[in-house]
């Protein structure tokens, strides 16, 4: 495989990862600060397993990582330059977004 391809096959796999809902919003919220599994399964409403399965898969794409301190495990965004590329599709996407949810809105009644 050549190296444009192999870069084109490593981006559609982050791609991938993010494309779930869950993991799009575990990587908005790491994006504002770390966070232990516990915090984030609170955020997202979610079990503690299904947030620790969803952050394997995002670590293994290589986007987060995990550490240790006061005997708690967060877990973080790889670089914070992620943050800035998740504003960024926030600012892109939101227009059409807000189009598209009130294009669903009922018709008001006559």
């Amino acid at each position: 495989m050549n190296d444009d391809r192999q870069r084109y096959a490593i981006h559609a796999a982050v791609f991938a990862a993010l494309a779930n809902p869950t993991r799009h919003e575990l990587m908005h919220h790491l994006c504002d600060a770390p966070r232990t599994p516990s915090e984030l399964a609170d955020l997202l409403e979610v079990s503690r397993p299904n947030v620790s399965q969803h952050l394997a898969i995002l670590q293994r794409d290589g986007l987060v990582r995990r550490y240790r301190q006061d005997g708690h495990v967060y877990w973080e965004v790889v670089d914070r330059r992620l943050s800035e590329a998740c504003a960024l599709i926030d600012e892109i996407l939101g227009p059409q977004l807000a189009q598209r949810a009130h294009a669903l809105e009922p018709a008001p009644a006559t």
